[in-house]
Formats: C-alpha cells, structure tokens, sequence
C-alpha cells in the first residue's frame, strides 16, 4: 500500500455516498465518537443529502473530534459518561425514535441498542424503515430476536472486509499499552501476557501480542482452548492455570470476567486492562471497597489499588484500550463504511435476500470494493 498522505482518508465511501441520493431519508447513526464515524455521518449528509442524526457511544470520545463534529453541522446529541445515563437509559431510545414517526429511518449502529428495544417492544419498529447492524457480537442478537422478521435487517459483521479491521483495532491495544509502558520505563515485551476469551478478534490479538515473553489464553469453551493451544498459545479452561504469573490480563467478553475471586488469583503487580466497548469486564468497585490504601493515579491511565498486600493497577479506568488513541486508520475504516453504503443502496432497491434471517452483501460486491480500495491506495 502507498501511503499518499495528501489524499483524502475514504476517498470510496466519499464516491459512493455522492452517488447514492437519501435525499428524505434520515439516518440515526449509533457510532464510536471518532474521526471516520463523524465523516462518515457528514458524507452521508453533505453528498447523499440525508438528515443524520449522531449518536455517539461513550468511551471512546475525543475532544478535538467532538469539536470537528459540531464546527462541520454534523447534528448530535452529546453523550453523558456512560451507557446507563446516556443511550440505555430508561425511555431515552423509545423517545428518540418517536420523533421520527412518519419519515423514512435507517438505523446504522454499532453494538445493536436496537435489538432489545424491538424484541420487548416491536410495535416501536414500525417508526423505522430498515437497520444496518456492525458488530458479530449484535449480529447474533439480531439473529436470536428475529429482527429481520420484524424490520429488513443487514449486516456487515460477518463479511471478510469487516474481519480485516480487526488487525487494526487490536494493534491498537497493543499500541495503547506499549506506549504507557514505555512511558514508564518499563518494557512490554519482557511481560507475560493472558488474554481472557479466544474469539475471532482475540486471535488477531494475540497475534499483536506475539513479541511478548508469553502468552496464555482463557477461555470458558473448551473448543476455544484447543484452538489456541493449536495455535501454540498456553491455554486453559481453568483461568487459576494461566493468571497467576500474568504480569498483564486483557479481557473482552462483554461480560464480568474479572470478577473478585479471579483478581485474589492474580499475581502481586498485576495491570488489569479492558478491550471492550463498555466499562462491565473488569469489578471495579469491588477494588474500590477493599483497597487498603488511598487510590493512586500513576498516570492519567494507571491507577494503583491496594488489596490482600498486593498492588492491583488498572488501565485507563476500565475503558476499551484500543481508545487511548486513534484506534483504527481512516482508510481502512473507509472499506467498512463503504461497505454499509452498499446495504443501504441494496435496501433502496429493495434487494433483500434473508440470508439466515439478516441480509448482506454479495461477494461480487465486497470484491468490487477490495478492488477499488487495492486501485486507490496501490
């Protein structure tokens, strides 16, 4: 790939949203607060003519974008803290989507706050016309609610092009902790490493991961195991086998996977570090009620807790790692928001297939777009 650093980021998602007309149409977009969304969202709105409404996850935002947002009219709602006073707050989705009775809604979301609002109450979907889903994670929701049996449903998670992305996202973590420990004088590839949960993503993790002095992998499914043993990872559906000389333990369940009894089995220094989109992996408070010592922040990302006489150190306060900088390149991303387009051109025309109950695009179209992507940046 040439990196041609005077050309635009996402040059394709650029074209095809200058050739698709929504006009009439509105968008509420549930994204990452960073860089590509919001240019996502304004070509949508600049070159396609829709009404986009942003609605940004928490977490992952960036004042310098939040800022490049609001100057460039892209409309949003500003995002509280969290989840629960922000978009699963009580009501807050149901209102949202009452204001759009009548007009013609595309939902394109990251991490399906949908899917249980439409599934406890489906008479609220037919304010909405159709839905894009990004993640696997809310994919598989989708497909346990039957969404798609209650409003046309697409995906992209599972396509080949989204897989691509996580190299990125990953490498972000890795980043994000080199650079803190580097910071401090202290070298990452000296430490041992375990990875709580073996998905598809984990694997590229890993993988990030690999210059390290080791890496244990713990997973609760025993085929995950033995795919990371065949992949020569220690591993072990026993997180007692692989936690006790982890000098770092990263998790990305989506659950509490590090919970009080996990953290007593830790080892003496240990930087317990969260990869996923919310602060729910790691018993914070639990840390907070038994420290013997006054909380210390080390730095705007580690805090040190004192508990059972050890120091127990936590990164950027339990938020997704990935985040603590840019996250994911613009010109990747740009194949996956051009990718959405495609759904969303398919869903204009009414191309609707019901593959396993969730629409998605051709493999001739994701090769059309790895062929102009490769064209572009060649």
């Amino acid at each position: 790939m040439s990196l041609k650093f005077w050309l635009p980021d996402m040059p394709i998602t650029d074209s095809i949203s200058k050739n698709l007309d929504l006009s009439g149409k509105w968008i509420i977009l549930i994204q990452h607060w960073v860089r590509d969304a919001i240019d996502f969202g304004l070509m949508m709105k600049n070159n396609s003519n829709a009404d986009v409404l942003f609605l940004p996850k928490p977490y992952s935002q960036n004042l310098t974008d939040i800022s490049y947002g609001i100057e460039n009219w892209l409309k949003i709602q500003n995002p509280w803290y969290d989840y629960e006073n922000w978009l699963e707050k009580e009501g807050f989705l149901e209102g949202v989507l009452q204001n759009f009775k009548n007009r013609e809604l595309i939902i394109i979301e990251v991490w399906g706050m949908f899917a249980n609002i439409f599934n406890e109450k489906p008479e609220l979907a037919k304010w909405v016309s159709w839905l894009v889903e990004i993640t696997t994670f809310w994919h598989n929701r989708h497909l346990k609610s039957n969404t798609n049996d209650i409003l046309t449903t697409y995906s992209v998670a599972r396509s080949p092009i989204k897989e691509s992305e996580a190299k990125h996202v990953w490498l972000a973590v890795y980043r994000s902790l080199d650079k803190v420990l580097h910071e401090m004088n202290r070298a990452i590839v000296d430490c041992n490493i375990t990875m709580v949960w073996y998905g598809m993503i984990w694997q590229n993790v890993c993988r990030a991961f690999s210059l390290c002095k080791w890496v244990n992998v713990f997973d609760k499914d025993m085929n995950k195991v033995l795919e990371a043993e065949n992949d020569w990872y220690n591993s072990s559906i026993d997180y007692t086998d692989v936690v006790n000389d982890s000098d770092i333990i990263i998790a990305s369940t989506g659950f509490r996977s590090i919970d009080s009894e996990f953290i007593s089995n830790c080892k003496n220094w240990v930087l317990l570090v969260s990869a996923w989109s919310r602060q729910n992996e790691i018993d914070v408070e639990y840390l907070e009620k038994n420290t013997t010592e006054d909380i210390l922040e080390l730095n705007s990302y580690i805090k040190r807790y004192f508990i059972w006489w050890k120091e127990i150190y936590l990164f950027r306060d339990w938020k997704n790692a990935n985040f603590s900088w840019n996250s994911c390149p613009s010109n990747s991303m740009d194949l996956i928001h051009a990718e959405t387009l495609y759904c969303v051109w398919n869903i204009l025309k009414w191309k609707i297939n019901n593959v396993w109950w969730i629409n998605e695009t051709t493999k001739e179209e994701r090769n059309e777009l790895f062929k102009l992507h490769k064209e572009y940046w060649k």
